[in-house]
């Protein structure tokens, strides 16, 4: 493939999946990481697209934050590997708390641990879990966002005000550096109360949101006991998170 062709391909794949590591460009096009460095550093420089650490974006800044809708059909398999980490990490009739995102969602397929209470303030895991599972759930309160299909607001907070959580899980839209971001101030503090509750706190997040940042920081990565991802993530994006928290890209033994 020539470097012309080749840097339109990565151009095509930043295009469709918005944020992609280095190391996922290299698998997709066959050839080494060093080169697909050199194709970023030079499209950057050519204003086409961001060049973040361990990957490259679209250039443009979203101006909203993507639906559901939008997001359910992305990565699905990475999603659906992180939720079999999660379920080696819960024990047997704990309580948990389930965040928003598709991430989350699509993790909920791989859970089959026995007499769960799961929390969520998700309306799309909720239903999923009323229809396929018989585990106690609690749906919190509060108004719903139209766009991420989750409740928000003082009501969903206080939600959570006499609760006792073995485990808690959020999503997010991006990590950067120690910094674990979302589009909405709002969607931040519900997941925060939920912390403030639980035993554990695990954020979730596929490979390809590392070095990713949306507009606010709702809680540093170092104050996580675990950042789950899937086993995409490159030995240098690992290396770098590794030092907030620990890391699991495979599930333990």
């Amino acid at each position: 493939m020539l470097k012309q062709e080749r840097q339109q391909e990565i151009l095509n794949l930043i295009q469709k999946y918005t944020y992609l590591a280095i190391s996922e460009i290299a698998t997709r096009l066959e050839v080494s990481e060093m080169t697909i460095r050199r194709d970023v550093t030079e499209l950057a420089q050519q204003k086409k697209l961001t060049k973040l650490y361990g990957g490259a974006q679209k250039i443009e800044l979203l101006d909203k934050e993507l639906s559901t809708d939008e997001k359910i059909q992305t990565n699905v398999e990475q999603k659906k590997y992180i939720g079999k980490i999660m379920n080696a990490l819960i024990q047997d009739h704990s309580t948990l708390f389930i965040g928003a995102g598709t991430t989350n969602f699509y993790a909920l397929s791989e859970l089959n641990k026995k007499g769960l209470f799961i929390i969520t303030n998700s309306l799309i895991a909720f239903n999923y879990l009323k229809e396929n599972t018989d585990y106690r759930i609690l749906l919190t309160g509060g108004e719903l966002s139209a766009t991420t299909e989750e409740f928000i607001g003082e009501v969903a907070i206080r939600s959570f005000d006499n609760l006792n959580i073995d485990i808690a899980f959020a999503a997010t839209n991006g990590i950067i550096d120690n910094n674990v971001t979302t589009a909405q101030f709002e969607e931040g503090a519900v997941q925060n109360a939920a912390f403030e509750k639980s035993k554990i706190t695990c954020v979730v997040a596929d490979s390809s949101k590392m070095g990713v940042s949306d507009i606010y920081t709702f809680r540093p990565l170092s104050e996580f006991d675990y950042l789950i991802t899937d086993n995409q993530i490159s030995q240098e994006v690992l290396k770098h998170y590794s030092q907030y928290t620990t890391v699991l890209k495979e599930e333990p033994e």
